[in-house]
Parts: C-alpha cells; structure tokens; sequence
C-alpha cells in the first residue's frame, strides 16, 4: 500500500516539476515577432555592425540594428522618390548606377570583399516589407540583389550614427522613437 502511493507522490511531484514556470532559452521575446531575412556579409561588414552596436542609444542592443538600418533606407528612398514625384520616376535622372546613388548621399563607395558569406538577420514584419520595396527598385534599376541593398542600408546608418549634430548618443531612446526622428529629420 505503501509502495503504491509512493509511485503516485514521484508522478505527482514530476508532473508538477514539468509544469512549474522555468526561465526561457533562447532570444527574448519582443512585442512584435521578427522574420528571418539571409543576406551576404563579409566580415567586414560584420565587424561594422558590431561597432555600430557600441553607437546605439540606451534602450537599443544589436538586434536592432537591422530594423533601424532599413527604416533610414526606406525613409531616404521616400525621400527621394518625392523629389522627383512630378516627374514620374523613383530616382532621379543623374543617379544612373548604384555607384550614384552612394556618392549622391555622401556615403564612401562598397569595396568588393570575396569573402562573402550568407548569413541571417532579424527584421520586424514592416521593415521586410520596406526592404523588399526598396530592393526592388534598386533590383529593377541597377540590377541589384538583395546584399547590396542591406549594404546600402547599413552604410546609411553608419553615416546617420556618425552625424554628431543629428543624433545625441547619451539620450536614451527607443527604436519607434529612433523612426519618428528620422522621417523627421529626411521627410
């Protein structure tokens, strides 16, 4: 008898250990549930996303920097895209390669790395979509993939992080904060 109800205190108490709330593994669960995007990096560009990390604001980490880096892309295309909106075009008419578009905005020209290798990001739900919109212009304008547009992006926003006089690194913020000054500041 004994033994019996020994067996059901063991199933009890194991049932109740695996029903017990235990701390999460893995990324930390954010509001809005981010997709997996693969782009082609060197290491480079890597390490550049690593010192862009150290650039961020209080409240921002890592993980956000590709959010933040396509929301600047998306933002300066729309910006552009008004510029010339009388004219029925996306870009204007002196910008006639990707090449261009870099020193039109300031930004130093991409250096051919062969040591490319695919790798994942995390993008919020929007900044896919605005990713997608803005690597199909430059897609169907410049022949340009996927890669090149994220570039693109992340040397805006290594331009934008370095502007001392736009962006004040000590004031915490957040990344919806981060957007509202940005199309405030280029729109």
């Amino acid at each position: 008898m004994s033994d019996n109800k020994d067996k059901r205190e063991r199933k009890a108490s194991t049932l109740a250990a695996l029903l017990e709330e235990k701390p999460k593994r893995g990324r930390p669960p954010r509001a809005v549930s981010r997709q997996t995007v693969y782009v082609a990096l060197s290491q480079t560009q890597k390490d550049r996303l690593g010192e862009l990390a150290s650039l961020l604001p209080q409240g921002l980490s890592r993980a956000d920097l590709p959010d933040l880096a396509i929301s600047i892309l998306s933002t300066r295309f729309e910006a552009l895209r008004r510029a010339v909106a009388d004219r029925d075009r996306e870009i204007p008419e002196g910008v006639t390669d990707l090449e261009s578009l870099y020193l039109l905005w300031d930004l130093s020209l991409p250096t051919d790395d062969p040591d490319i290798k695919w790798t994942s990001i995390r993008v919020s739900p929007q900044q896919v979509i605005d990713l997608g919109r803005v690597h199909g212009i430059l897609n169907a304008v410049f022949n340009a993939n996927r890669s090149k547009t994220f570039d693109l992006a992340l040397m805006l926003l290594s331009q934008f992080l370095h502007d001392g006089n736009i962006y004040d690194p000590g004031e915490p913020s957040t990344l919806s904060e981060l957007r509202k000054k940005l199309r405030a500041i280029y729109l």
